[in-house]
Parts: C-alpha cells; structure tokens; sequence
C-alpha cells in the first residue's frame, strides 16, 4: 500500500511540475521545442560555426530550437538592463538577424524569428522583417567597406564597451 501511495504521489508531482514549467515557458516567450544547438560551457550539444560565403559571416548562436514553426536561434546576453519598452540593442538586434539568415542559408530552415534573452529573464523577439534583412545586409556591406578601408572611427564613449572590444589591441581610438 505504501509504495502504491509513493508511485502515485510521485505521478502527481511529476503532471505538476511539467505543468509548472510549461506554464513558465509561454509566460518568458521561450518556445516549446527540442532544443538541438548550445553554444554553452559544459552542454552535452557539439556547437559548430555557422558560415555563408555568400555574405562573409559566420557565427555561433548561444542556442538552436527546433519548433513547430522552424528554428528559432537564441542569444543570451548579461545585461541585466535591457532596452525599455521591449526593445532589443541594435548590436544585439544584428548579431541575432545574422543569426537567423546563417541558420536559413546553411540548415535551409524556416526561421520564423529569433530570441534574445536580456538576464536571463528578460525574452525579447527578433523578427526577420524584410526591413530588417535589408538593414543586415546594408550593415554587412558597412563593415565590409570598413574593413577593406582598413579604418573605422569609434562610434561611442563608453569605457566598458571599448574595454570589451574585440579590437581594441589594434585601434588607435581606444579608450584607456
């Protein structure tokens, strides 16, 4: 009798705790779905670049989830305060649409939008408006051009976001 009482309890437990984290899924935005990408430190998923040729981009999204819908790339970022009013950083906005074009060409998956996940808990959509591919295309052709011209001037004053660069060692605008 005991352990029949234990097994049942157990079932019970279980059907609320699936209903617990379902319910807590579709409060944060994150979609129902197999997740089968992780760009994350010690993930059981192998995380590969994803390249095109095409355009001169390659990246690794922190994450792939496959929906009923497509592939919804996801990337995580620290800030703990993202923009107002749902919004999402332009560089992040870019980053995450480059994302959604890499998994498009590369895995020929419908991508219906991408994530971006401010704290961890702050989920915010990307869409892959026709807008926004022609701003991601006109934003490669920039750095590009910027690129071949071996000079770009710092768009900013923020001593954090200039530590942060990935090309600070060569810039003669660095912030010291």
């Amino acid at each position: 009798m005991t352990v029949l009482l234990m097994g049942i309890t157990a079932i019970a437990l279980a059907f609320v705790l699936f209903w617990l984290s379902a319910r807590s899924r579709r409060s944060s935005g994150v979609p129902a779905g197999e997740v089968f990408y992780q760009d994350l430190v010690g993930q059981p998923f192998a995380a590969r670049d994803l390249r095109s040729l095409k355009l001169g981009i390659s990246g690794k999204p922190d994450c792939l989830i496959r929906t009923i819908d497509g592939i919804v790339p996801v990337e995580l970022k620290h800030s703990k305060r993202p923009p107002a009013r749902g919004g999402v950083y332009p560089n992040h906005m870019i980053q995450n649409l480059a994302y959604c074009v890499l998994v498009e060409e590369q895995l020929k998956a419908k991508v219906p939008y991408g994530l971006v996940i401010y704290g961890g808990e702050q989920v915010r959509r990307v869409e892959l408006t026709a807008a926004n591919r022609e701003w991601l295309m006109r934003t490669i052709a920039e750095v590009r051009a910027a690129r071949l011209a071996k000079g770009a001037n710092r768009n900013h004053s923020q001593r954090g976001r200039c530590t942060g660069c990935g090309v600070r060692s060569h810039c003669d605008q660095a912030l010291l």
